[in-house]
């Protein structure tokens, strides 16, 4: 953890690339579940798809989100980084 010392610790004290990588590790594994689903209906394989499709739209957006970060972060005192787990 960047910010936060050995022992326990709530989601709130990660930094934010922390969470980037945490909701990254999320998205590829419920797109690995839907990936291996098999046997199902046309309209649940359809909707199947459509969750796939926003999945890969949220990879895009964090993406997004990393660069603005690293952007924004630069000018944010390390201090203050420290303090509130950025």
């Amino acid at each position: 953890m960047k910010y936060v010392k050995s022992g326990t610790f709530t989601s709130a004290q990660l930094s934010i690339a922390e969470t980037i990588t945490e909701t990254r590790d999320a998205v590829a594994i419920a797109t690995d579940i839907i990936k291996n689903i098999s046997d199902v209906p046309n309209d649940a394989k359809k909707s199947l798809d459509l969750v796939l499709q926003n999945l890969n739209q949220t990879t895009a957006y964090l993406d997004s989100i990393e660069r603005k970060a690293e952007i924004a972060l630069r000018f944010v005192p390390e201090d203050i980084q420290k303090k509130e787990f950025l």
